[in-house]
């Protein structure tokens, strides 16, 4: 789809009014020059960063551009606008830039996107490995089903659902849960190359689904989502009414998951509700706002928090925090071998995705590690244009991991890893057969 430069303008012009507005507004409300400045700069560095995007690779949807909401919420944590947040320190707002550049450079290059050639394997036992897959799914549900004492999807409002349906698994067996994310979207490529009958993609997408909806995992429920989306896009002609549709879905599930964990009695509004949490005491200061306050600005300043004690006490974890699903496979956390400070947990903390690359390798992790996020992203993107099915859900994993970015770097978790592993022996080497 070629960029219409008329089209561009009005997208520029949105975000620079938008951004005007903006300020216009902080500057109403008493903040102080220097965070509105700080805020105006990186805004609009966003909006530079989206207008190139559109530029180098023609569509909306590209490595770059996936990579912008986060800038967004960055110039946005500027603002200083909770009492819980801080001013940056210099070595963190190094690290912030450094992973903008290096991601942004990577992103941006050309080489060769080919996915790498694996043993090929026979379609009959792709097919058999998604069905074992769906199986053991459905017999671990059970399981859990039988130590939580209930079936969650029919005790959806219960105090004790969100907590039982995260903590009381089976050791190894719950991999197979979370694979589940990404069975509909095998079994949906599966369907469109003829692998499958419609019949059998609509049982294994019915019992697939239902297993997810007992489990109130906002992080699965996304990737389903979103690779079960690119799948679609990939096969079908993508309208912006059903983007639209999906974008909504999404928002709405995201907002219940969130309603289920609030006291249902309380008294206060959101706006107030969201104030306090937030730690808010500016009264002009709107749910939404305080909203992006509680979910990004704050998360940066825990990042802060973190750089600065590590820097105190001269941290380096030499990768236990990149390399997390082999310590959570082999149960090292768990036995104590490895322990992590409690200051610098960044999976409980919450501190976005730049944490752990600094907290393990210093700035030579911060540089090459994000500069591996902006290659893999680009070299996926390719893959997918070029019509690989195997880069559906690679993709897509890379879509999630920038978006869930805000809070933690989901691209260190064992539901990532075991994606792109088992999506390598399930889709890998399938070439595209049906026609748009």
């Amino acid at each position: 789809m070629n960029i219409s430069l008329q089209s561009l303008f009005k997208e520029i012009s949105v975000f620079f009014i938008i951004g005007l507005l903006l300020i216009y507004r902080y500057v109403d409300i008493g903040l102080e020059q220097n965070q509105v400045i700080l805020f105006s700069l990186y805004y609009f560095f966003a909006v530079l960063t989206f207008v190139f995007s559109r530029l180098r690779f023609n569509s909306p949807i590209n490595p770059i551009s996936i990579f912008v909401p986060f800038l967004f919420l960055l110039s946005y944590s500027f603002l200083q606008l909770s009492e819980n947040q801080s001013v940056y320190s210099f070595h963190t707002l190094v690290i912030i830039n450094v992973s903008i550049i290096a991601y942004l450079i990577f992103a941006s290059l050309e080489y060769s996107y080919q996915p790498l050639k694996f043993t090929k394997i026979d379609n009959n036992l792709r097919v058999k490995f998604l069905r074992f897959f769906i199986l053991m799914a459905f017999v671990t549900l059970v399981i859990e089903c039988f130590m939580f004492g209930y079936i969650p999807i029919f005790n959806i409002t219960g105090l004790d659902v969100y907590n039982d349906s995260n903590t009381k698994l089976v050791p190894f067996l719950h991999y197979f849960i979370v694979i589940n994310a990404f069975i509909p979207t095998w079994s949906y490529i599966f369907l469109k190359e003829k692998l499958i009958s419609k019949q059998e993609f609509k049982i294994v997408l019915f019992l697939s689904i239902f297993i997810l909806l007992n489990y109130l995992s906002k992080q699965m429920y996304l990737l389903f989502g979103l690779s079960f989306f690119v799948s679609y896009s990939f096969y079908n002609e993508l309208k912006l009414k059903n983007l639209f549709k999906a974008i909504s879905i999404i928002i709405l599930v995201f907002l219940f998951l969130g309603y289920l964990r609030l006291d249902s009695e309380t008294t206060f509004s959101a706006a107030e509700l969201y104030r306090a949490y937030a730690g808010i005491k500016n009264e002009n200061v709107s749910v939404i706002e305080s909203f992006f306050v509680l979910y990004s600005s704050v998360r940066f300043t825990v990042l802060n928090e973190m750089v600065n004690f590590s820097d105190e006490i001269h941290y380096l974890g030499s990768g236990i925090y990149t390399f997390r699903p082999f310590t959570s496979l082999f149960l090292l956390e768990k036995t104590g071998i490895i322990q992590r400070i409690p200051e610098l947990d960044s999976e409980n903390r919450v501190g976005t995705f730049l944490a752990d690359p600094y907290l393990d390798f210093g700035f030579f992790g911060v540089f090459f590690l994000n500069a591996f996020y902006g290659f893999s992203a680009l070299r996926y993107y390719r893959q997918y244009k070029d019509k690989y099915p195997e880069a559906i859900v690679k993709f897509s994993i890379i879509v999630f991991c920038l978006l869930m970015g805000m809070f933690v770097n989901y691209f260190n978790s064992m539901l990532i890893w075991l994606g792109i592993l088992f999506n390598k022996f399930i889709i890998g080497g399938l070439v595209k057969k049906s026609k748009i």
